[in-house]
């Protein structure tokens, strides 16, 4: 992670001046290779936690699961490397590499990592948290 002028990334993932610069390219390898090792398959970790805003960088090992789950707020999937699939009502949606799904407010889902993958979540939730 690199961080521009004298902005800080404090242990409490908030913003510390008016912006903040992550190498994703770096933080999601470190992800990928925590991910491998695993017993789950899955690590993630929270780049930011500011108000009702929450990024939050995930791997997973090919096979491994996230359960079905919702979220009380909007949010998108962007996939940076990998296979996944998301399972939504509607359906199945397959995402790879540099695609996003952007799901409304509530909308339960579950993921399934069809090869080696990092995705970032981007979230917003209702109100403070």
């Amino acid at each position: 992670m690199a961080v521009q002028g004298a902005r800080t990334y404090l242990k409490t993932h908030k913003i510390s001046g008016k912006q903040i610069h992550f190498r994703l390219r770096e933080e999601m390898e470190a992800q990928l290779e925590r991910a491998r090792k695993a017993r789950t398959g899955r690590t993630s970790k929270t780049l930011v936690k500011e108000g009702p805003l929450r990024m939050t960088l995930v791997a997973l090992r090919k096979g491994a699961h996230m359960t079905k789950h919702h979220v009380d707020g909007q949010l998108s999937i962007h996939v940076l490397r990998g296979r996944l699939t998301i399972w939504t009502e509607p359906g199945t949606t397959e995402l790879s590499g540099s695609d996003v799904l952007v799901l409304g407010d509530g909308v339960e889902h579950a993921v399934t990592a069809r090869q080696d993958c990092a995705f970032l979540i981007t979230m917003s939730w209702h109100g403070e948290r």
